[in-house]
């Protein structure tokens, strides 16, 4: 892996961060995304705050898994590499579970059901699609979807 690929991921992961633990808290803390809860302080630290940690857990966890195993593998034809993408979304599915499982277990608001699922959403979407996309190695770094016209406009910016 190269170095700026390395530096990307880490990257995404602390905005990742910021955006889950600090500006999504905000947005339920302040009202702004309002909840039918009796307590939202509470509510942040013992239904959202558990939630976060493991979507973000896992979101990170399955974009390392990914770069480890693109990093590891042997196979360079064209026709092998392209069967990584059935791997790619296998492993997204953990995350994906992850929202499942951060909103059936931590949750005990039906209100906050919907806007969880849509902040979750997002923070995959940055912390797993996003960080595979821009951070992929090697001959793979094309297999995330998106991942060419992500890859054209962060070198068309670097010219």
């Amino acid at each position: 892996m190269k170095a700026v690929e390395i530096i990307r991921i880490i990257i995404l992961s602390f905005i990742g961060v910021l955006i889950m633990f600090v500006g999504q808290s905000f947005l339920f803390d302040s009202g702004l995304i309002p909840l039918d809860v009796d307590n939202i302080s509470g509510w942040l630290g013992t239904d959202y705050m558990p939630g976060a940690v493991l979507v973000f857990i896992i979101s990170v966890f399955s974009t390392i898994l990914w770069c480890v195993m693109t990093v590891k593998a042997r196979d360079n034809r064209g026709n092998e590499v392209s069967r990584w993408s059935l791997f790619w979304w296998l492993i997204g599915l953990l995350p994906i579970l992850s929202i499942g499982l951060a909103i059936g277990f931590f949750n005990t608001s039906d209100s906050a059901n919907l806007p969880l699922t849509i902040l979750f959403l997002f923070d995959v979407l940055l912390l797993f699609w996003l960080t595979t996309a821009t951070s992929t190695p090697g001959t793979f770094m094309y297999i995330p979807p998106g991942s060419f016209f992500i890859r054209n406009l962060i070198e068309r910016d670097r010219e």
